[in-house]
């Protein structure tokens, strides 16, 4: 489930919007500290970012790649007419869901020098970020960015 699939005012959806929030936050912190300007929020990709954040839960890697090698945001991004000269995105996934999460999640991706790089990447000037969660509690988030 994300935050998309149900009725606003449901507990569950309010704490995927305010973990999606603070993980925006959270980035914009870690750039702003590295001397970059923060990244505005990008509403036309959020859908994008939290169908993404729902297709990670489960027990499958995390993947950013569909069966044929194409990146699945990226084939997503133009299936919605959204343009982009560069664009990225980072994958996390937790079964722990408490206050903590956001900070643990926005820790590991900066110490990854993969998603670290989608973080301070000084082109990227938008962000969607989405969450989804499973019925065992599972948490999956989903950064989507681009110029």
């Amino acid at each position: 489930m994300n935050a998309s699939m149900t009725l606003p005012g449901d507990p569950r959806v309010m704490n995927l919007i305010s973990a999606e929030q603070a993980l925006i936050d959270l980035t914009n912190a870690d750039r702003v500290g590295n001397g970059l300007d923060p990244v505005q929020f990008d509403p036309e990709t959020l859908g994008i970012a939290r169908e993404r954040a729902e297709s990670q839960l489960g027990t499958q890697p995390l993947s950013h790649y569909d069966p044929n090698g194409k990146l699945i945001f990226a084939y997503m991004l133009g299936d919605a007419s959204v343009p982009y000269a560069i664009a990225g995105e980072n994958l996390a996934r937790s079964t722990v869901d408490d206050a903590n999460l956001p900070q643990r999640v926005e820790q590991a991706l900066m110490q990854s020098p993969p998603h670290r790089k989608n973080i301070l990447e000084r082109v990227f000037k938008r962000v969607a970020i989405g969450a989804a969660i499973a019925e065992t509690g599972q948490i999956a988030f989903a950064e989507v960015y681009r110029d």
